[in-house]
């Protein structure tokens, strides 16, 4: 399976966003994916000391800017991950949703951020709801994917979840900010969540002088398979599916799980 990882620099300017994230569709179709997946504030770039920003900037679902990647999603035959600033009703605080579109150009699956950053002397929970909706993979007849956001990355406990209700990819989209430790955290957890669960693990991030950029795609035995640097751009990489299943005979953990003792698949 083919994935194109877009990294980009999103701002406060909804409608640039949306040329810029056409414009790197076009570039990721240069690759002929079966998947594309945008980062995190794709849609709008949040200041979480101006809520009232991000707030007029949230759409519903079906909203204009959704709307414009059914159609491409149809014609391309391909899925597409987002990620919206979601409105559920006027004047609450919008969500942080990710949309998995598939290939007949229908929103497949839905996902809102459950762990908002508020952590290094920022608070995401200013500007969005915390996500209540069950945890499931996205299922398409192609892919089994459990979807995350950013800071869901700290949390092993979804991505475990995720893996024992059957998903072979797990995806994170990402403004992972910038700062001391910051890059070495977000591969060696990207790296982990990989290992420990069988999966693969791809990752799509913002760039620009706030964050680390460095989109990239893990296997189950860890191995980094493509990344990029903290330029805008597109990352594409094969998904040996296979690997997943050799893994599990390698390193059978899923089933040497202690469960007389301990079970997490319950919550």
């Amino acid at each position: 399976m083919r994935i194109a990882l877009i990294q980009m620099e999103s701002s406060q300017d909804k409608q640039h966003n949306l040329e810029a994230s056409l414009m790197y569709m076009e570039e990721a179709l240069k690759y002929r994916p079966e998947v594309v997946v945008f980062p995190e504030y794709q849609m709008h770039l949040p200041d979480f000391e101006k809520p009232e920003l991000t707030l007029a900037a949230a759409e519903p679902a079906n909203g204009e800017f959704v709307a414009a990647f059914l159609e491409k999603a149809r014609r391309e035959k391909l899925m597409i991950l987002l990620n919206i600033a979601e409105l559920e009703k006027p004047g609450l605080k919008p969500f942080n949703s990710s949309l998995l579109i598939d290939d007949i150009g229908v929103i497949a699956a839905k996902y809102r951020k459950l762990h908002l950053f508020d952590a290094y002397s920022m608070r995401e929970s200013t500007v969005y709801q915390q996500g209540r909706m069950p945890l499931a993979p996205a299922e398409t007849p192609a892919l089994s994917m459990g979807i995350q956001i950013c800071y869901d990355l700290r949390f092993p406990e979804p991505a475990r979840l995720l893996r024992i209700m059957g998903a072979k990819v797990i995806s994170y989209q990402a403004g992972w900010f910038a700062g001391e430790r910051k890059l070495e955290t977000w591969r060696t957890l990207l790296r982990s969540r990989a290992i420990e669960n069988g999966a693969y693990v791809i990752a799509s991030a913002q760039c620009g002088s706030k964050f680390t950029g460095h989109s990239l795609a893990v296997n189950p035995y860890g191995d980094i398979i493509g990344e990029l640097d903290t330029q805008p751009g597109v990352l594409s990489v094969d998904l040996d599916m296979s690997l997943i299943e050799k893994y599990s005979r390698d390193v059978p953990l899923m089933r040497q799980r202690r469960k007389d003792i301990y079970d997490i698949s319950g919550y």
